[in-house]
């Protein structure tokens, strides 16, 4: 088990990387008053247990696919992890969400037109093995993104908090995932 001061120590370089993903270790050192052997070594062991990512998130809009779709999809019994692995394996989708409530899955997906949205949803989503119902919501405005919410995390003082994602919790359900 980690102890809390490391825990703290790796959030701190964590709230330090979100500020500035591109700054060098020796600068992260000095801000966060640890060594540069010992935070480039914290890094590595956080990205090894998927605690921490780096990526560059493109503009949908930029890569040619503007139009932002949420999918509310109700699965037959017993479909539903299939369905989700052929959904991620789908080009379409930047997000997959294994789900409680009235819906099984929840899939985002970027297209380049409503037309290509429609053509995905009526023909290849709603033919997929194990679909029961499903319904497309587009977004009209996105307010808030996950790197932001990172940014807002980072400048909170959760020290007090228990250390949940380090005490054995499923990183599905983590909430580090977008």
């Amino acid at each position: 088990m980690t102890s809390k001061s490391s825990i703290v120590k790796d959030r701190n370089i964590i709230r330090e990387l979100v500020q500035d993903p591109r700054q060098t270790n020796v600068a992260l050192a000095a801000k966060v008053g640890l060594s540069e052997g010992s935070v480039r070594r914290r890094i590595d062991r956080l990205l090894a247990e998927g605690k921490l990512q780096f990526s560059a998130i493109p503009s949908a809009a930029f890569m040619g696919r503007p139009v932002h779709t949420i999918f509310e999809i109700q699965s037959a019994p017993g479909a539903t992890e299939q369905l989700i692995d052929k959904l991620a394996g789908m080009p379409e989708m930047a997000y997959v969400y294994h789900v409680t409530g009235q819906f099984d899955i929840i899939a985002v997906g970027y297209f380049a037109s409503t037309n290509t949205m429609r053509r995905f949803w009526t023909e290849s989503l709603g033919h997929l093995e194990g679909v029961m119902e499903s319904r497309s919501v587009m977004v009209l405005r996105v307010a808030k993104r996950a790197h932001e919410w990172a940014r807002d995390l980072a400048g909170t003082d959760d020290e007090d908090e228990e250390p949940g994602w380090d005490a054995g919790a499923d990183p599905g359900l983590s909430g580090y995932e977008h």
